[in-house]
């Protein structure tokens, strides 16, 4: 708590001397360091499209959203629900027009592609991209192939051969097919994965069994292992074959990677793409950034036009988006990773049109 009262009052103190009635508009990130000591209430409700993987989150929003504005509200949209009775769609793919309508879209949140497998017996299990690439293209069919028990220094992490999960999700296997490109100057050819989907749910991917072997969202990775009965491993990534470095696929090293992220902005989107040459940034209250997980992509909030049909979104659908995206919001998240502190700054600052902007207070001696 002390830190990031320490890191509001440093941004405030630098805004308040660097703004005037006549200087430009407020930067995003001071906007944003604003908008977690202050709430834009609008009475109302919002229906929020969003999947399974913010399922537990909604409701914890809404509670905390409750306590700070009693009249604004959310609901989970019905699964049948039109782009008339949506105002919040939240996903990594566009919404079809029936669903929504975009008015102004930004990131939400962050996913990223796995590779996971279901090993009893293991306690875990790191790879190198090449070994990565060998199983999904055929070439390495058992998991105590040499080339597996040399990324895990020396030991076998299992014996028995190696069962490919066909389905994998488009966003997920796009990202890692970037990310291996970086770190091997190759392109990502994994033949066996032959059905990639948008937006793979737990249901889709259906049961592990033991040796099996998948590339999956984080989110989807984490709905998986709640009920699994053998909960599987998400494989570290060689990213260094000399000095061995990995890249772990937890909140750390996905946050890591997202502040490689550049951000673009039009006059009614806000968008990412990963930049891997960025220097990722060290998280609060650390020296050292922890190694990126660079099979990152971004999980969108889509504020719908009002009723279906026109290009705004009503201010209530505003303020809502703009409570969503505040850190202790994103704090409710569990299938999904929040986002890095300038990319949500600038989000917020792209969905608070219409929306009263937060006020600097006066300094005090």
């Amino acid at each position: 708590m002390f830190a990031k009262s320490a890191k509001l009052a440093l941004v405030l103190g630098l805004a308040a001397l660097g703004l005037t009635a006549c200087t430009p508009p407020m930067p995003p990130e001071v906007k944003a360091a604003l908008l977690e000591q202050t709430y834009t209430c609008v009475n109302g409700n919002v229906n929020v499209a969003s999947g399974e993987a913010l399922a537990d989150a909604i409701p914890s929003i809404q509670g905390a959203m409750q306590g700070a504005c009693p009249s604004m509200s959310i609901a989970a949209a019905a699964s049948d629900a039109t782009a008339a009775d949506t105002g919040i769609f939240i996903s990594a793919y566009a919404p079809a027009a029936a669903k929504c309508v975009p008015a102004n879209t930004v990131p939400y949140a962050l996913d990223a592609g796995l590779v996971v497998a279901s090993l009893a017996d293991a306690a875990g299990v790191q790879l190198s991209p090449a070994t990565v690439a060998g199983i999904f293209d055929g070439s390495i069919t058992n998991w105590d192939d040499a080339k597996i028990t040399a990324d895990n220094a020396g030991s076998a992490v299992a014996s028995g051969p190696i069962s490919v999960m066909p389905i994998t999700d488009k966003k997920a296997l796009t990202a890692f097919g970037a990310w291996y490109q970086h770190l091997t100057g190759k392109t990502f050819n994994p033949t066996l994965l032959t059905n990639a989907v948008s937006g793979e749910t737990v249901a889709d991917l259906g049961t592990m069994a033991e040796g099996s072997v998948a590339l999956m969202p984080f989110s989807t990775f984490t709905g998986y292992s709640v009920n699994a009965m053998t909960i599987p491993l998400a494989a570290n990534i060689i990213v260094d074959a000399k000095t061995q470095e990995v890249a772990t696929p937890d909140v750390t090293g996905i946050v890591s990677a997202g502040t490689q992220l550049v951000v673009s902005k039009t006059s009614t989107d806000v968008s990412v793409k990963m930049d891997y040459s960025v220097k990722a940034t060290p998280a609060q209250g650390s020296d050292v950034a922890a190694t990126p997980y660079g099979a990152v992509f971004p999980v969108n909030m889509v504020l719908c036009a009002t009723g279906g049909t026109g290009k705004t979104a009503n201010k209530v659908t505003h303020a809502v988006a703009r409570y969503m995206l505040r850190q202790d919001s994103q704090g409710s998240l569990t299938a999904l990773t929040g986002l890095p502190d300038l990319v949500r700054a600038s989000a917020l600052d792209g969905v608070s049109a219409g929306l009263p902007d937060p006020k600097i207070p006066p300094a005090t001696n």
